[in-house]
């Protein structure tokens, strides 16, 4: 059974039963979700049947959860610790590019398949995304942004009656804006592929 005492319900949230639509509610996730977790092992009050929902403890169900996350936090940092603690037993306790080119073949290789393992759970654990993901956001966050600044010069003329030279003015400010925006993600772009050839040795390496 769930430890309610280690993970009680917060002190202003009553202990109820309640059924599956009503437990994703709870737990701000979906019913699909809720089914993955009674899978998992989460407790149910009473077993759904044809008519019948599946009926749960919402004190069980949350110290069942909270104890799931607190094993995958501790999870996670044993494996953070062992990539820790290799990196400076490997690279003496400085890691950095020139410090891996004196390591000997075997030794990298052990290296990275301790980063691989680290950056996997993290990606299982959805705080890391590819860098496909961010490059589709930017942009189409980018291409927002270009049109709502190329349009303002004619929506201030239009709305706030700006003269033929502010109109000159406002589209010259927004040419320098969406100058400094390019140059920004372009950086941050050369940054990334910087990371992704390093993320390619990463995974050659581990494989």
């Amino acid at each position: 059974m769930p430890d309610r005492e280690k993970y009680p319900l917060p002190g202003h949230i009553r202990d109820a039963v309640v059924n599956r639509a009503q437990l994703a509610d709870a737990f701000n996730t979906t019913e699909p979700t809720i089914d993955r977790m009674r899978k998992d092992g989460m407790p149910v009050k009473e077993e759904g049947s044809n008519g019948r929902s599946y009926q749960f403890q919402l004190s069980d169900c949350y110290a069942w959860k909270m104890a799931r996350e607190a094993d995958r936090h501790a999870e996670e940092k044993q494996v953070a610790d062992s990539v820790r603690q290799m990196r400076l037993e490997l690279l003496g306790g400085d890691h950095n590019d020139s410090a891996e080119q004196l390591l000997s073949p075997k030794q990298r290789k052990e290296l990275y398949e301790a980063e691989h393992a680290y950056n996997k759970l993290a990606s299982l654990r959805g705080e890391m995304v590819s860098r496909a993901e961010v490059e589709d956001l930017l942009n189409k966050v980018f291409d927002l942004v270009r049109k709502s600044v190329n349009g303002m010069p004619d929506r201030l003329s239009r709305d706030a009656g700006l003269s033929g030279r502010q109109a000159e003015q406002a589209v010259a400010i927004a040419d320098d804006i969406l100058s400094d925006l390019h140059r920004t993600l372009t950086d941050f772009a050369d940054v990334a592929d910087t990371g992704a050839e390093h993320d390619a040795e990463i995974l050659e390496a581990a494989e």
